[in-house]
């Protein structure tokens, strides 16, 4: 008896560990249409430094009125309690860096990405990069923790994302730098004015657009993306 609970507690152990590390993984498949060739991606975010799995931000439609003082008319923006506006970036175990930016909407199991900013995967052991900005993100039932209640920031603690987009792949060697944000008026250059549009940038000048180099070639990016921050707080 006493044998069969250390086997039983053993097995545990290894599908527990298995389950864990399945929790911080991006299994994507990177599909050329004209070739056709398969470029697998599948590596592990690396949570020492990745401390979240995003930020969700309340998305705000625009509308007209009637103003309240000396009757003239303005535009006020109100908030839509169900869509957010997420912007998430992973930093994997062998030094990748996933930029990804969609819509999330919690009356609905899926989203596109951001037209301008999209998804970029580059650098690290897989020394290419991977940019879209069209496509559809799923979540299903629970498949992301976004506190609707909560009208402000916040970060997100998990996710379980499949992704499908239409993008570029170039086999040019990327940058291994960090990716970051910048606001932009043209979607082309990073400017210091305040904006409401941003992209994905590599030296806080210039924007990562899609790639119309000779070497690039369409693509389709699927497959799934799983992020677990131990050290964020479910809201």
């Amino acid at each position: 008896m006493f044998r069969s609970i250390v086997i039983l507690l053993v097995f545990s152990s290894v599908f527990a560990a298995c389950g864990l590390k399945n929790e911080n993984n991006a299994a994507l498949s990177i599909l050329d249409d004209s070739t056709p060739a398969l470029y697998p991606f599948n590596a592990e975010v690396d949570t020492s430094v990745t401390t979240s799995c995003g930020q969700a931000s309340p998305a705000t439609t625009s509308t007209t009125g009637t103003g309240t003082t000396g009757g003239t008319t303005g535009t006020t923006s109100t908030t839509n309690n169900t869509r957010f506006t997420v912007i998430s970036q992973l930093i994997f175990k062998t030094k990748e860096t996933l930029n990804l930016r969609f819509t999330y909407d919690s009356t609905q199991t899926q989203g596109t990405v951001d037209p301008q900013q999209g998804f970029v995967l580059a650098g690290g052991l897989f020394g290419k990069t991977v940019q879209g900005t069209q496509g559809v993100v799923k979540w299903f039932n629970q498949g992301i923790n976004i506190d609707t209640a909560l009208q402000s920031a916040q970060q997100i603690s998990f996710f379980n994302l499949e992704i499908k987009l239409n993008g570029t792949y170039s086999s040019t060697s990327a940058s291994t730098t960090i990716l970051r944000q910048c606001n932009t008026t043209d979607g082309v250059n990073c400017t210091s004015a305040v904006t409401t549009t941003q992209c994905f940038t590599a030296d806080s000048k210039t924007c990562l657009v899609q790639d119309t180099s000779s070497d690039a070639k369409p693509v389709i990016i699927s497959g799934t993306i799983k992020c677990n921050a131990p050290n964020i707080v479910p809201q």
